[in-house]
């Protein structure tokens, strides 16, 4: 991962914490979605659904499944259980650290695979276009032995 990528995330998290405690995701909040995007370990897209449902006021549990597509001989299956801490920056607009579980199944054109557990940190936007649909913006890092990388990812989500 290039210098410069692990700075904007490392800057990203710790201004998250900065932000005022006001919540938008209200507690028993649930949401449905699709999130895409780019994976740093094969240089590749990758596509997932995922579900969130805020237990309490400023914390949200959010796992999600994704698959990354083949690039660079490399594609994965991917599962994590995130918890994100979201807090209202404006209105419709909210801000969250995440912290949470990661496992990755990567497979590797020739043969061969690489099944891996570890930890996510990162951190997210959310914009509520209306009371039911929101936009979401993500950065995350996987932290495992070997296939350790990042994934920064558009979603759209239906809020119940």
């Amino acid at each position: 991962m290039k210098k410069s990528t692990k700075i904007v995330l490392g800057l990203l998290c710790a201004g998250a914490f900065l932000v005022p405690a006001q919540a938008q995701a209200q507690r028993g909040e649930k949401s449905l979605g699709v999130i895409g995007g780019f994976s740093t370990y094969n240089n590749g897209g990758y596509m997932g659904v995922d579900f969130q449902y805020t237990i309490v006021d400023h914390v949200r549990l959010a796992p999600d499944i994704a698959y990354s597509f083949r690039n660079e001989g490399k594609s994965a299956f991917i599962l994590d259980v995130d918890v994100h801490f979201p807090f209202k920056l404006a209105k419709g607009f909210d801000i969250y650290p995440l912290v949470g579980f990661a496992f990755n199944n990567w497979s590797y054109a020739g043969g061969g695979s690489a099944s891996r557990a570890g930890g996510n940190f990162g951190a997210g936007f959310d914009f509520y276009l209306t009371s039911n649909l929101k936009l979401s913006l993500q950065g995350k890092y996987s932290v495992m032995n070997d296939t350790s990388g990042g994934f920064i990812g558009l979603g759209i989500g239906y809020v119940f």
